[in-house]
């Protein structure tokens, strides 16, 4: 009887070295220096970004082959195939010519749209004003969700515990029973420049970078930590957009159905048919929008001067509880304050801009700004408001 249980233990010690392996997809380095470009195209798929230990750009893509057979291996190898060239100081870095995209339009959409969902029904609870701390751990949740399923239960049904568990239950089955894990990691070295087109991927800037930055990303998430460069611009399309710091450059949105910024510092945004909710507004920021859903909840000490410029919009404002002026010009805008307690339609039949508020500073005190909104056809919701102060 002896034989037969080992020749079992050998299979399952056999089968666990065939279901789990990590196989190495592609390993390369390349040598770079301040005039280094990489050109980075990601047709579908996530990637995460570290800092380079070296002056040399690293990409590293492996996979982890859980519950997979090993002949089901080389039709997963052969799908995530990519290339790295380098010509003089321009790397380039994208998905082999052979290997076709496994998404295509109509799939991006189907996948993303879930992610709308999740955060539209999720802010649905009442508004009051959100700490630079609240915005940190929102994102820190957001990242942690282990799949759609888990998210979905944990927003959609918050107060039907059946509901919740049954499908927290099919979220945590999920997960425990995927095939492979793919662990695509580009280590950036000081300096290079960055210019990223993505479709239906994540891009996840996982440690602070100074480099200069370009990104194009559709049907996505973008995942910051730290970016600072003034020569940064970010474009933006019908994707999810975290970030606990972003300063210098241009941000530019369009239908990003919820931004998430902790700080923001010297950006200039462009944008329309987005929801964009910024923790602490530092210093000389501007906003140019269209139809977008803003929330300003707080403010540095010093942050010098604030622009918006907007058409439509509807901006939830919680005023900054220091020494500051305040200026709003425009026409046909609503002043909702406080929780819908009160409205003031302001300049309704004029098609030329006047003075709709204003709030002169304290001249004894330190100045720590000017706040000014050029703002027509749209509301602001003021909340604990200034101009009542």
């Amino acid at each position: 009887m002896k034989t037969p249980f080992r020749l079992l233990f050998v299979l399952l010690i056999t089968m666990q070295t065939v279901l789990g392996q990590n196989v190495k997809v592609f390993s390369k380095s390349f040598k770079t220096d301040k005039n280094t470009t990489a050109y980075i195209e990601i047709p579908d798929g996530s990637v995460k970004f570290v800092s380079s230990p070296d002056d040399s750009i690293h990409i590293n893509y492996d996979i982890n082959f859980m519950k997979l057979p090993k002949k089901e291996h080389q039709r997963i190898l052969d799908s995530v195939r990519i290339e790295a060239t380098q010509e003089n100081n321009l790397i380039s870095i994208k998905k082999h010519p052979n290997v076709k995209q496994s998404l295509n339009a109509s799939s991006y959409v189907s996948i993303f749209s879930l992610d709308r969902l999740i955060y539209e029904t999720k802010d649905t609870t009442a508004i009051s004003r959100k700490l630079k701390e609240d915005i940190s751990n929102e994102i820190t949740e957001i990242k942690s969700y282990k799949s759609y399923h888990e998210a979905r239960a944990k927003i959609i049904y918050a107060n039907d515990l059946k509901r919740k568990e049954r499908l927290l239950k099919k979220a945590v089955k999920w997960q425990n029973n995927r095939n492979f894990k793919r662990n695509f990691i580009i280590k950036i070295p000081k300096d290079i420049s960055l210019k990223i087109v993505a479709k239906g991927s994540l891009l996840n800037f996982h440690d602070e970078f100074d480099n200069q930055i370009s990104i194009r990303l559709d049907y996505g998430r973008l995942y910051i930590n730290r970016i600072e460069n003034p020569k940064n611009e970010l474009k933006i399309h019908n994707s999810l957009v975290i970030a606990h710091n972003i300063s210098g450059g241009k941000l530019e949105t369009d239908r990003v159905f919820k931004a998430l910024i902790t700080e923001l510092n010297n950006v200039d945004i462009e944008s329309e048919f987005s929801k964009i909710e910024i923790g602490e507004l530092g210093s000389n920021n501007k906003i140019t929008d269209f139809n977008s859903e803003y929330f300003f909840y707080n403010w540095t000490k010093d942050f010098q001067r604030f622009d918006l410029f907007s058409d439509y919009s509807k901006i939830h404002f919680f005023y900054p509880n220091l020494n500051h002026g305040l200026e709003v010009i425009g026409y046909n805008t609503r002043n909702v304050m406080g929780n819908d307690s009160f409205e003031v339609t302001m300049q309704p039949k004029s098609k030329e801009r006047n003075q709709l508020m204003s709030k002169p500073l304290n001249p004894k005190e330190k100045s720590s700004g000017l706040i000014f909104f050029d703002i027509i056809n749209g509301i602001i919701y003021s909340y604990n408001d200034s101009i009542k102060k």
